[in-house]
Order: structure tokens, then C-alpha cells, then sequence
């Protein structure tokens, strides 16, 4: 059930106990992956563990660091235990690029194909825009860390910051790669509907509760997508 990346696909986050009986119960996610938090989610692992294992949708697995928007101080050996338990419930599998340049996660793009799945290699600044050039930077250091997607989420506040993200993602998605790309803040929501126009492969929304600023609702992001 890996998903088809060819064209952009819609992510709902999961990241309550209450999305997981939501799921658990039969709700039905409109989207095309579910994204698993499981830095959110780790006081319900075993139920997580159980929902992944009979999800409808595609699983992507996330242990987000502090340093990037993750929940509860967890440490490099915490995390890279959490992905270990449940990589093989995984057709995704996200982790930053400053936490694949770590000793602790040395091989860890090798042991996510080894599962089966594919690596996102993701970086976030919730503070603001830190420039074309140092995404460009960001982006070519993803792929050469072995991820198969690389991913971009940044405060956008005007447009010439979000023509940058478009001309990224359109030149890498032009080049055959993956990329995933989104704003956050006063045009996130714009730029996630434009972005996915570009080629972003995966393009977030929440399931039930937004858990980043400038997120749409999954069902919604996916109606707007298909008519646009």
C-alpha cells in the first residue's frame, strides 16, 4: 500500500487519543496518507501501534525532535527506539536532516528501505523564512542524506517568499525528485493549495485538530485541491 507520489497527495496528522479512537471506530480519514506523531502520541503507543497496523490509508510515522515542533524532550536515542518499534507498520517514515547528520541515526535511511518504507528527510523553522538559498541548501543535503523525499515547512509572510518555495519545489519536481513543501502562518494556507499546484507530493492538513499554524482541515484541503 505504498502511496502513488506521482501526483500530490493530502496528509492528515494524527496526534490525539482521540484521533485514534476516531479511527479505531471507523471514522473515515478523507486523505491519502495518515501521518502518525508519535512524540504526541507516546503515552498511547500500543493503541497507535494498533490503529497503524489497520490503517486504510498509507502510514506515515513521525518522532518529531524538540527542536523542530516535537512534543516532550525526547533525546536521539529515545526517538530512534520509537521509529525502530514501528518501522515495519510504516510506508513513510519522517525524521529532520539535522537529526540524520547525528551519530545516533547513522544507517537509519538504509533501515527505513531495509522496512520497506521510504525516508522523508524534513526540516521547520516556525520562526520565519530563512532564504531560498538556505532552503536550497536544506533540500540538496535531504537527498544526499538518503531521503527519497525532502521536505520543507516555513513561515511564509509575503508573496516573493512564497515564489521562492514554488520555484524550489517546481525545480526539483521538474528534476523527477519528491519534494514536499508548505508555509505556516499568514499565507500558509494559501501556499499550501498553490504548492501543491507546483508538485509538493505530500501536503499536509490535520484530521480533527490543527497541530501547526496555517493548516487546512484534511477533507477540506483535499475538496479544494480537486477543484482547483
Amino acid at each position: 500500500m505504498n502511496p502513488d507520489l506521482s501526483s500530490p497527495r493530502v496528509v492528515a496528522t494524527v496526534t490525539q487519543a482521540d484521533d485514534l479512537s476516531f479511527l479505531a471506530g471507523g471514522g473515515i480519514a478523507a486523505c491519502d496518507v495518515l501521518e502518525y506523531r508519535l512524540d504526541n502520541l507516546l503515552s498511547h503507543e500500543a493503541e497507535a501501534a494498533g490503529v497503524m497496523a489497520s490503517s486504510p490509508r498509507p502510514v506515515l510515522l513521525t518522532v518529531r525532535t524538540p527542536n523542530e515542533g516535537g512534543h516532550g524532550d525526547l533525546d536521539a536515542t529515545t526517538r530512534l527506539a520509537i521509529y525502530r518499534r514501528h518501522l515495519s507498520a510504516a510506508h513513510l517514515v519522517d525524521t529532520e536532516i539535522a537529526s540524520l547528520a547525528l551519530p545516533e541515526f547513522a544507517g537509519f535511511a538504509e533501515e527505513v528501505r531495509a522496512s520497506g518504507g521510504s525516508l522523508v528527510a524534513s526540516t521547520h523553522d516556525f520562526q520565519g523564512f530563512p532564504g531560498r538559498d538556505c532552503l536550497a541548501d536544506r533540500i540538496a543535503e535531504a537527498y544526499a542524506r538518503g531521503a527519497e523525499i525532502a521536505k520543507v515547512a516555513v513561515v511564509v509572510t509575503t508573496m516573493a517568499e512564497l515564489f521562492d518555495l514554488v520555484s524550489l519545489v517546481e525545480y526539483h519536481h521538474g528534476k523527477g525528485r519528491l519534494i514536499s513543501a508548505m508555509g505556516m502562518g499568514p499565507l500558509g494556507k494559501l501556499s499550501r493549495l498553490v504548492l501543491a499546484k507546483a508538485g509538493s507530493c505530500l501536503n499536509y492538513g490535520y484530521l480533527r485538530v490543527a497541530n501547526a499554524p496555517g493548516q487546512w482541515e484534511a477533507a477540506e484541503l483535499s475538496a479544494l485541491l480537486g477543484r482547483i
